[in-house]
């Protein structure tokens, strides 16, 4: 296989996974506000992938969909702490301090280019 077909793969095979996913349905005992802001989250995140890999993204875009993820972490993790789900607040809570640390980086990276030209 190509180098460009691996590329692909990880989008199909996330594709199968969430159409699987699907496919069996949500358990009962799963809230579906927090399958909703599952769902919000990672479609998030795949759309930023796919603008990494794809596209040359603006500075702003990317610095917009990085803040657009670190709401999306905090409103899930509020969620989570009202339904008292303990993995979610856990993921959450990683996924806010990941996506904030990515952003402090792109933003020191940024001024630091400035501050050569």
């Amino acid at each position: 296989m190509s180098k460009n077909s691996y590329k692909y793969l990880k989008y199909v095979a996330l594709l199968l996974v969430v159409f699987q996913l699907l496919y069996l349905g949500i358990p009962d005992s799963v809230k579906p506000v927090l399958v909703y802001e599952y769902i919000i989250f990672f479609g998030l995140a795949y759309l930023f992938a796919i603008l990494q890999d794809f596209f040359n993204p603006s500075k702003k875009t990317d610095l917009l969909l990085r803040v657009a993820l670190i709401i999306s972490s905090i409103v899930m993790a509020v969620t989570s702490i009202y339904y008292k789900e303990t993995f979610t607040v856990v993921f959450s809570v990683m996924m806010i301090v990941g996506i904030s640390f990515s952003l402090h980086l792109t933003i020191k990276h940024n001024k630091k280019n400035k501050q050569k030209d």
